[in-house]
């Protein structure tokens, strides 16, 4: 049950993560709507599909010209999302496609036009002149989802003008993020320290799949733990295994049912995904913020946006304990919070180690993470960041250009020194 419920959850992801799940599935239903409402109305509400009815031919020819209608009105649909999704790849990241492509308001937008266009060819067949009949409870409802779909037409710019921007963008990968956030990241601090998964020795089972790691059966994991046996995957969350390489290493032999039972704990793709990668979701931030510090974007308030939301989200991480690496004879590799300090803003610094407008963004954000981490190992990675983000801008700038950055390292320094008590 338990791998059943495993695989259901990489199918349901990865069926959301498209343009063809969603609308297929509304035109489906329209199909099935055009198909059982003309003799249902016939056999239980005559008397309104009469008051509803029109001539024959007015009917066939407002189907005919809803039905035109709608499939030029998806091309402009389709040709919208395209260039919405051109300018999103060339302007942060191609990485972004991912989240943009798993909108609802774009699936729920083409699959209302595309199941509106089918309604109307499948009515307009029960439309007849000799004997004159007319559906009219299914004429209306095809006017009702012509309107819809203009309503609907409208919302979706909407959407995706708003959605294209930096801001909203950003805004919605950190909102994802704090979501697998609250996956992960379960139990509150409790003064431990972050463990490491130990060197054991034993036999390798190899990958079969060239892919990143997407998710993990931990309860399937543990089912195949058994007398003694110790399983370590070697291969941490969002990482890249090729085909061939070890992936697991186990400390008793393993027959080829139980190899294959282990990497079927294991789901693999060619992209990494947010369904248990919290450093995913950092990634993609960080990945913005470096496009729009480039020399050819040069666009520093968009990677000050960014860091306020990276920091948002090590602030709600700050509090917490780090994943648990063993389940009970089951070692599984987890992101501690200096190697999410590190993710976040390593590369950042790098790239802006002459942008004091980006230094002054880092070190306040290094002042909120420190107030709220409870890791000493965290609270270090803060405190080595900050103090190479002051380095590099005393390098750069002139000692008084430097005074608010002194300033808000103290803070840093001070919240650092105050939560390591």
């Amino acid at each position: 049950m338990k791998q059943l419920a495993f695989v259901l959850r990489q199918v349901a992801y990865d069926l959301q993560s498209g343009l063809l799940f969603r609308p297929g599935a509304i035109l489906l239903g329209c199909a099935g709507l055009a198909l059982g409402l003309p003799p249902a109305e016939r056999e239980f509400l005559p008397a309104l599909s009469a008051r509803l009815a029109t001539e024959p031919s007015t009917a066939q020819v407002v189907l005919s010209t809803l039905a035109g209608s709608m499939m030029t009105v998806v091309s402009v649909v389709y040709s919208i999302l395209l260039v919405a999704l051109s300018l999103a790849s060339m302007q942060f990241s191609t990485r972004v496609l991912a989240l943009l492509m798993r909108d609802r308001v774009s699936q729920n937008t083409l699959g209302l036009f595309v199941g509106t266009f089918v309604y109307c060819l499948l009515t307009l067949r029960t439309v007849h002149t000799e004997p004159a009949y007319v559906p009219g409870v299914a004429l209306g409802l095809g006017l009702a989802l012509a309107l819809g779909s203009l309503a609907a037409l409208v919302y979706f710019i909407h959407h995706i003008v708003r959605g294209i921007q930096a801001n909203h963008l950003v805004d919605r990968i950190a909102t994802e993020t704090e979501a697998v956030i609250d996956e992960v990241f379960v139990a509150a601090w409790d003064g431990r320290g972050e463990a490491t998964v130990p060197s054991l020795e034993g036999d390798d089972v190899l990958s079969a799949t060239s892919g990143y790691v997407q998710l993990v059966n931990v309860e399937g994991l543990r089912a195949l733990a058994t007398g003694g046996r110790t399983i370590v995957l070697l291969r941490p969350m969002g990482s890249f295994v090729p085909e061939g390489a070890a992936l697991f290493r186990v400390t008793s032999p393993v027959s080829e049912a139980e190899a294959e039972a282990l990497r079927g704990a294991i789901d693999v793709g060619p992209v990494r995904t947010m369904q248990q990668d919290v450093e995913y979701g950092i990634r993609q931030i960080v990945d913005v913020a470096l496009k729009a510090i480039s020399p050819a974007v040069n666009d520093p308030s968009t990677a000050a946006t960014c860091i306020d939301h990276l920091s948002r989200l090590l602030v709600r991480v700050g509090p917490r304990a780090a994943p648990p690496i063993d389940h009970g004879g089951v070692y599984v590799p987890a992101p501690t919070h200096g190697d999410l300090v590190d993710l976040a803003f390593e590369q950042i610094r790098q790239y802006a180690r002459s942008d004091m407008a980006v230094a002054l963004r880092l070190m306040r954000a290094f002042g909120d993470i420190a107030g709220a981490m409870r890791s000493p190992a965290g609270l270090a990675r803060v405190e080595a960041q900050a103090r190479l983000v002051e380095a590099a801008a005393r390098a750069h700038f002139a000692p008084e250009e430097c005074d608010e950055l002194a300033r808000r390292r103290a803070v840093v320094a001070s919240r650092c020194e105050r939560a390591a008590r």
